[in-house]
């Protein structure tokens, strides 16, 4: 019998969730999200990571021959979009990169900004080229996208702090800037969609840990609604991954119609089984932090905790929370593969 490959098993997952109960995997799919971390295994800088191509592709495939995730996921930066869009970012050696101006720091120049081409503008066409890269390079598990969403892409261009006191004074302005920078998540995702990878849009400041449930329902979830019905159209599926507490949205979330939805640590896995149940697959929550100040055995006994939750109720795919810090020990990330097999294997 031939061995069953990530793929199958990520399939599987999906298939259970909607269409077929009947379908026998040898264990629950998993993946740790990895990105940065992954430039040690090929002796790289953060820094050279993000900028160089071949680098990040070599990081990548590295990381999916070491570990043999079900998923690798090409998470770089979150900042190509503004980069394009006219932000100045600033790439330290072994950090993840910032910006050091931002583009609506008056809000009266949203009307000049272009929306942008995917194939043309910035670091974004490499990206697309990385992923056609890494497609090729990758065939048993499944490769996935990691792009920024329209409220990312907001507080990018415009800042948390700034961008916050809009809503409260200025909400036309929220709503014509979000409307704006939907249409850019929506260009990135025809543009990756076509290289048959995982689409997944990544909304870090969309948590409840930094905003209310109130200004995820009127700010974002219409625009979030918005990408995912375009793509439905399409029959193109979308994943959503917000980090931090998400348990006042977690309906919500799900009430975009998205495929899946990734949870962080903070987020009570319990509750996401009962909202996600039949209606997407769940993707989390082993806390990140256990990657690089954990022991094996606390490792180990949050993702029994996870299984023992989520795994016998839905379709259900372990992971963390959120992406592995990047001065994590390639060691402990091997960790979590180890004892997926450990555990998951009759």
């Amino acid at each position: 019998m031939e061995p069953i490959t990530g793929r199958q098993r990520v399939v599987a997952a999906f298939k259970k969730t909607f269409t077929d109960r009947t379908i026998q995997i040898d264990r629950i799919p998993a993946y740790p999200i990895m990105g940065q971390c992954n430039a040690q295994l090929v002796g790289a800088s953060i820094r050279q990571f993000l900028l160089d191509p071949k680098t990040f592709v070599k990081a990548q495939v590295a990381a999916y021959e070491r570990y043999r995730p079900d998923i690798i996921v090409m998470q770089g930066d979150l900042l190509m979009d503004v980069e394009a869009l006219g932000n100045e970012l600033k790439f330290p050696e072994d950090s993840m990169c910032i910006s050091t101006k931002v583009a609506l720091k008056d809000k009266g120049r949203l009307g000049s900004l272009k929306l942008v081409d995917p194939k043309k503008d910035g670091r974004l066409p490499v990206y697309l080229e990385i992923l056609d890269e890494a497609k090729k390079m990758i065939s048993d598990s499944i490769v996935s996208a990691a792009i920024s969403g329209p409220w990312t892409i907001a507080i990018g261009l415009r800042e948390a702090e700034l961008l916050l006191r809009d809503t409260m004074k200025d909400p036309d302005f929220v709503h014509e800037l979000m409307q704006f920078c939907t249409q850019v998540s929506i260009r990135m995702g025809e543009a990756v969609y076509p290289i048959k990878v995982g689409l997944s849009y990544s909304e870090a400041p969309a948590s409840c840990s930094l905003i209310s449930p109130k200004i995820y329902r009127t700010f974002i979830f219409p625009y979030h609604k918005q990408i995912v019905d375009h793509f439905k159209e399409k029959k193109v599926g979308v994943g959503l991954h917000i980090c931090g507490f998400t348990d006042p949205i977690l309906e919500d979330m799900v009430n975009t119609g998205v495929t899946n939805i990734s949870i962080d640590a903070p987020s009570n896995l319990a509750k996401a089984v009962d909202v996600t149940r039949g209606r997407a697959v769940i993707i989390g929550n082993v806390n990140t932090n256990l990657f690089f100040s954990g022991t094996r055995d606390e490792m180990k006994q949050a993702m029994k905790n996870c299984l023992a939750v989520a795994a016998k109720d839905c379709g259900y795919i372990l992971s963390t929370g959120c992406e592995v810090p990047g001065v994590a020990p390639p060691e402990k990330i091997g960790w979590f593969m180890e004892l997926v097999n450990e555990l998951c294997y009759p």
